[in-house]
């Protein structure tokens, strides 16, 4: 008996496979109460807060959302909250970005095609898209929007090789507002499209406007914005570049200085711990085995990564150099489409074909390999409770899910609560939400007994939640395990 199969349904089904497992995933981890206070709960919160048309400084991180991100990006999904928020609740972020990732491979794999008219290159595309490590360790950060601003590349390069220049203009503006690292990124995808199209003079004259808008609004970034959003008490932190100076005009200036410096720390420990040495080599084995190596068959693909690897190494933070959670999302996104870009000018089919499927190989034992903590090199930034589907313990829980979410349902909409991290994210669409044990002026509190707050020792926060279980100001309203509902009590 002989199936017929139409080789151009299979990339519809491949799609339909890996998102139906991303969102899956994505969802469960928040059904199961895995979703973190940082960032979920403050991005909910922040959410809640724009779709209400606040700027509001938050509760939990103490700064407005602009203070902490010049970023634009959740107000674009306003509509979404006031069609949808009232069913999806506070999933609806982790829909949103999840619908993004599966748009953004979609939109690769129609370059692709674009390049190829080849089916099965296509599908290759969004196999490694989806096969790829950091999507994956991406779910331990729940939602962020540096993911969904990477996702916002493959969708622009689409429209601007299918010369539907106004399509891809507003999707340059919405992923320049989109968060403060975009604008160098976009100078250097620029650089790349004007020696692809070098022979076109009006493409030429388009991409080096794009450049200059780049230039600019990375300029206003930093020059108006950041500091008309900073105040007394909040100042902006984010530039984490101590080696290079203190500002993006002083790493400028380091770089041009000491070019030789600058290249070495992109690959060497720039800091004074010996145990982080090979941190920065496990990011780049493990994304060259991933089709890496294939963009050396064309180096201009290197080029748009030199800005997002030189913000990954350069940081003063080691565990952004490597590849736990989201810190590799920008590569993960673009690199799968630029390997077969590559790829698509292949004119060997054998070779072409050869490569694909052996990238696509590599990268699942890679990804299956550094899944598991024992093979990476910092142990602690794994979460395989969230990354690993196949494991036994990602649909297992200790307590009674729906039990625990009837007693979340007895806090009023309006009302000042203070709660367990992981539970905080389920309540965070609020105007006051504490995490706990800072309580301040709210109304009710949410005390898990095995979540603590990360930021102390396990005996100050037992010695908290001990002094409001006893506290006569205080009245315990539910119980649940692992979570104890209290009221405060009128004066």
């Amino acid at each position: 008996m002989k199936l017929n199969i139409d080789k151009n349904k299979i990339p519809y089904f491949t799609l339909f496979i890996f998102g139906i497992i991303l969102l899956t995933m994505a969802i469960a981890n928040h059904y199961f109460f895995r979703t973190f206070t940082f960032d979920y709960g403050s991005y909910n919160f922040a959410f809640w807060d724009f779709a209400h048309f606040h700027v509001s400084r938050s509760t939990l991180i103490r700064v407005t959302f602009l203070q902490d991100h010049v970023s634009f990006t959740l107000m674009y999904f306003i509509p979404i909250y006031w069609l949808f928020n009232w069913l999806t609740g506070t999933y609806t972020l982790i829909l949103i970005q999840y619908t993004i990732i599966i748009l953004a491979a979609w939109f690769s794999f129609k370059l692709v095609m674009l390049r190829s008219k080849d089916v099965w290159l296509g599908t290759g595309t969004l196999i490694l898209y989806f096969v790829i490590l950091g999507r994956y360790t991406t779910l331990s950060c729940d939602v962020n929007i540096a993911v969904i601003s990477a996702c916002m590349i493959p969708i622009f390069l689409y429209f601007y090789e299918l010369k539907k220049y106004i399509l891809a203009s507003i999707i340059f503006i919405l992923a320049l507002l989109s968060r403060e690292n975009i604008p160098l990124w976009f100078i250097f995808i620029f650089f790349v499209l004007i020696i692809e199209h070098r022979k076109e003079k009006k493409l030429i004259l388009i991409n080096s406007a794009g450049i200059i808008i780049s230039i600019l609004y990375f300029i206003i970034i930093f020059k108006i914005l950041v500091p008309a959003f900073e105040t007394p008490d909040k100042q902006y932190n984010l530039f984490n570049y101590s080696a290079l100076g203190a500002n993006p005009a002083e790493a400028l200036s380091f770089v041009v200085k000491h070019p030789v410096d600058s290249i070495k720390m992109l690959f060497i420990n720039h800091l004074p711990d010996p145990s982080i040495d090979k941190v920065k080599y496990e990011f780049y084995w493990v994304y060259l085995l991933s089709g890496g190596f294939i963009l050396f068959l064309r180096p201009k693909y290197l080029i748009w990564f030199i800005p997002i690897i030189a913000q990954k190494m350069l940081n003063d933070s080691f565990i952004r150099w490597g590849i736990a959670s989201y810190y590799s999302i920008e590569v993960v996104t673009l690199l799968p489409l630029s390997v077969f870009l590559v790829l698509s000018e292949i004119k060997s089919r054998y070779l072409k074909y050869g490569l694909s499927i052996a990238v696509c190989i590599i990268t699942i034992y890679v990804t299956l390999f550094k899944l598991n903590p024992k093979n990476i090199e910092i142990p602690w930034t794994a979460n395989p409770a969230k990354e690993r589907i196949y494991d036994e313990i990602f649909f297992k829980e200790t307590f009674n899910i729906r039990k625990v979410n009837q007693l979340l349902d007895l806090i009023p909409p309006q009302a000042r609560v203070s709660s367990s991290d992981f539970i905080l994210p389920h309540i965070s669409q609020r105007q006051y939400i504490y995490l706990f044990p800072i309580v301040e002026d709210a109304e009710y509190i949410v005390i898990s007994s095995i979540h603590d707050n990360f930021m102390i020792s396990h005996e100050a926060n037992e010695q908290k939640r001990n002094e409001y279980l006893y506290s006569p100001h205080w009245q315990i309203i539910a119980k649940e395990y692992p979570c104890i509902l209290l009221k405060k009590l009128p004066n």
